[in-house]
């Protein structure tokens, strides 16, 4: 009797289907959940996923903060010099040091979609970021 399959085409057979769909084998996100207010970050590491790059953001009761960014494929812990709310707790304006010169402040805004898992985020342009969870506070000085 001849075999249909050897055993390495049976193998290929069983793992084709978790290999041609990894979004089987990704973790699962916590994105579907809606973004918290702005009052809640505050000393927890939020992480946001967007086209232009995933961040941790750490906000500080006393007005400062960390930003953890990849820039030119480093790891970019960056100031956050001063924030403020709105008394909505939906919208954030920033300052921060720059990751390419640190004596340059870049100036920024973040407002939280109403009714979803996103949030806009301006600085030199508008790009939507998705709200990812929470960490520990000590979580920000590292890049996602």
């Amino acid at each position: 009797m001849v075999p249909l399959m050897d055993p390495l085409s049976r193998r290929a057979a069983l793992w084709l289907p978790i290999l041609a769909c990894p979004a089987l084998l990704a973790a699962p996100s916590r994105a579907s959940q809606p973004v918290p207010p702005f009052p809640e970050w505050v000393g927890r590491t939020a992480r946001l996923r967007s086209p232009a790059g995933d961040a941790r953001l750490l906000l500080e009761a006393d007005g400062t903060g960390l930003l953890a960014v990849r820039a030119l494929f480093r790891c970019r812990p960056l100031p956050v010099l001063s924030w403020r709310m709105a008394p909505s707790g939906r919208e954030l304006t920033y300052r921060r040091q720059a990751a390419i010169s640190a004596s340059r402040v870049v100036e920024g805004a973040a407002r939280i979609e109403p009714g979803s898992n996103s949030l806009i985020w301006i600085e030199a342009q508008e790009q939507r970021a998705q709200f990812d969870g929470f960490e520990a506070a000590e979580a920000v000085g590292s890049c996602p």
